[in-house]
């Protein structure tokens, strides 16, 4: 894993413990903690979908961004959860 990927992991993980940013497709549900070392296993799974919901302002300020995340606006969110496959797993991240 490369420095900006391992920054971007530190940052993902951060965010999930610090701010309850992490949901699952079956709801509103924090999932608890996610190392380093478990989020690069699953970047890339076809069964996981990184999502980024940072501020727009954020999200163009940051150099760092997972390669493969998927973007969306925070706002309203939980309108749009429907356009996710059932029995994906979904990471929000919003650092």
């Amino acid at each position: 894993m490369n420095k900006l990927m391992m920054a971007a992991a530190g940052i993902v993980i951060l965010a999930l413990v610090a701010s309850g940013c992490a949901l699952t497709s079956s709801g509103f549900a924090e999932t608890g903690r996610v190392s380093a070392k478990q989020l690069e296993g699953m970047l890339g799974r076809f069964d996981v979908i990184v999502v980024d919901v940072r501020s727009n302002s954020d999200w163009n300020k940051s150099e760092l961004k997972i390669k493969g995340a998927v973007r969306e606006d925070p706002a309203g969110i939980s309108n749009r959860m429907d356009k996710y496959p059932k029995g994906k797993t979904l990471i929000f991240y919003c650092a």
